[in-house]
């Protein structure tokens, strides 16, 4: 994986620092390119042709570009390019989008199987065209004010130009509400984040930025549709095993994270069938409640891989290390075992693939079983239910489920999309009213939601957020802090649009979630680990607010709310109710530690 970063002008030492701050993106190598329209930077991990003649910036004819990520369909696409008398000088997918941009223009990105984030220049033409992924797996940030035009893929090279950057009300209240900030947004104002399947053009002489999308989900799972069911099932089975082999083309050591979960195992499983010596990896937790080490044993043991492990624990080390790399406020406090998962696979592999995503595209969380039990739930049950429900005392254990009953009634009367979200909340609507010191802003207001009442329509409404930047955010974070390129099989562009293609009972049936998944993953792995309770890839928040003096100090000194935008005796209310066993507040608490240390660190 690499970093890339440009503006329109030139400035050889504002392109050297941004390249330099994000060099963990990419120490293998570094390049610019500068002339009076603009300077472009680029650090370099290598992963395809090794050699020099990888180096970035990549010239073609009247072309420059700087590429992040891996396409992986580059060999087909160079095959039909080299036919039309295209001629290449290097092993790298990155001479073939600039090939390819030559040819088809903006249109290359729709032959692309991979996931990107590149900026190409037209010195003819004097533009520059940005694009990022269907699915939002490699990240850019933007910033314009109508004359400077500047670009990276981490916000933390744009604030390299010291310019003034604003909190954005927008962004503060989107993070308390999801634990992430979604859509374009980002916490500043001034800066925004390019959308997955969207890309930029900009005009270098007019400052004109024309924003274009280049992939429609929706109506690619309605092309799907028109094909018979039994043959959507037929194709799966190919498309998955075909996108998990392409993910593995490098010409460095390649593994896999195998957490015990059939996500991760069926991934791994379908690379051990077809390869030998594969190296899997995953870590343990002393607290059994949130260790999954036994079942990625039982699942390597099975499949026959050599797998690697530690035995590691969270630390206040690795918590100030990770937020202070954040690039704004990030509350998915998963992103720490996942840190420590990429930092022990980096010790043999540069490259792994991830069982990310297959909840999302096969139907794996609870909310999604929420969604088809709450159909059998009469409203006026729901309501006395409540009372009951929320007798039952928190709890530092896992997700536990009273937990999940309070979320399950919690909103209920919403619609179906507002109650996903709010199932998925941190802070209600009404609770960020107290939190927020002033500039709230409603639910519908950040992430409006359509009347549609379908189970797809929920599995779509978190493909376009919580995946996006929540999921594929927190791993690119993760493993971009030790150099380690993650690749995401589940999100191959062929097997997304035919999975949501189809009908419900694919996806859950009765009480079984991912069931077309793990129909496939039977004929891989032992029952043990296909058909295991889910538990997801947690850590003891709770706890460590009860034990941790770090975040105690940061919740509860007045210093830390100085910015001026959360409610001091809110925080101390929820604080005191969660220290004394009244209530679990650990996530609502958790968030707000994030922000108070994150803006400590980025005023």
């Amino acid at each position: 994986m690499c970093g890339i970063a440009g503006f329109n002008w030139k400035d050889n030492a504002v392109i050297e620092a941004m390249t330099e701050v994000m060099r963990h993106r990419g120490p293998d190598d570094r390049g610019t390119y500068l002339d009076d329209k603009v300077s472009l930077g680029h650090t370099r991990l290598s992963i395809l042709d090794l050699s020099p003649k990888g180096h970035q910036p990549m010239y073609f004819q009247n072309l420059a570009i700087i590429f992040n990520g891996e396409i992986y369909n580059f060999q087909e696409i160079r095959g039909e390019l080299e036919s039309v008398g295209y001629k290449f000088t290097s092993g790298t997918d990155t001479e073939v989008i600039l090939a390819a941009y030559h040819r088809w223009g903006d249109k290359c990105v729709e032959k692309f199987n991979g996931m990107w984030a590149f900026c190409i220049y037209d010195r003819d033409k004097q533009t520059l065209f940005i694009s990022r992924d269907r699915f939002g797996i490699k990240p850019v940030y933007y910033y314009f004010d109508g004359q400077r035009f500047i670009f990276a893929s981490e916000l933390k090279a744009i604030k390299k130009h010291h310019i003034a950057l604003e909190t954005d009300p927008a962004g503060v209240n989107f993070f308390f509400y999801q634990k992430y900030i979604g859509n374009d947004l980002t916490i500043y104002k001034n800066c925004r984040k390019l959308k997955p399947s969207h890309s930029i053009l900009f005009d270098l002489n007019t400052k004109k930025l024309t924003i274009s999308k280049h992939y429609d989900l929706e109506a690619e799972i309605a092309k799907r549709q028109d094909i018979a069911v039994d043959d959507r099932l037929e194709m799966v089975e190919d498309i998955l095993s075909d996108a998990v082999l392409k993910r593995l083309i490098a010409d460095v050591p390649v593994g896999s994270f195998l957490s015990g979960g059939v996500d991760s195992s069926l991934i791994s499983a379908i690379i051990a069938k077809n390869k030998k010596d594969f190296d899997t990896f995953s870590i343990g937790f002393e607290d059994q409640s949130y260790n999954e080490l036994e079942f990625s044993k039982i699942a390597a043991e099975y499949i026959k891989t050599a797998h690697h492990y530690e035995y590691m624990d969270v630390n206040e080390d690795i918590i100030q290390q990770i937020i202070g790399a954040m690039d704004e406020p990030f509350g998915d406090s998963s992103v720490f075992p996942t840190y420590l998962l990429s930092k022990i696979t980096r010790q043999k592999v540069t490259v792994s693939l991830s069982g990310d995503a297959g909840d999302e595209v096969f139907g794996g969380y609870d909310t999604y079983m929420a969604y088809k039990l709450a159909k059998f739930v009469p409203a006026p049950v729901a309501g006395l239910s409540r009372f009951f429900v929320n007798m039952i005392p928190p709890s530092d254990k896992k997700v536990t489920l009273g937990f999940k009953m309070k979320r399950f009634l919690r909103g209920f009367d919403a619609g179906c999309n507002r109650r996903h979200l709010n199932w998925m909340a941190t802070f209600t609507e009404a609770n960020r009213k107290d939190l927020l010191v002033n500039g709230f802003i409603p639910d519908e207001q950040l992430v409006p939601c359509g009347s549609e009442d379908s189970l797809l329509s929920v599995q779509l409404n978190d493909i376009h957020n919580y995946l996006a930047e929540d999921i594929l955010k927190k791993v690119d974070l993760a493993s971009m802090q030790v150099s380690l390129e993650a690749r995401v099989p589940y999100l191959d562009y062929r097997l997304v649009p035919l999975v949501l293609s189809l009908p419900d009972k694919y996806k859950i049936r009765c009480l079984t979630t991912k069931w077309l998944l793990k129909r496939i993953a039977d004929k891989y792995l032992p029952r043990q680990i296909v058909h295991r309770t889910k538990r997801g890839f947690t850590v003891p928040v709770s706890s460590w607010i009860r034990t941790s003096d770090l975040i105690r100090e940061f919740l509860a000194n007045r210093k830390f709310y100085e910015h001026n935008l959360l409610n001091y005796d809110y925080v101390q209310q929820l604080f005191d109710a969660h220290i004394n066993n009244r209530a679990d507040n650990a996530r609502q608490l958790w968030l707000t530690f994030v922000f108070n240390y994150w803006m400590s660190r980025n005023r």
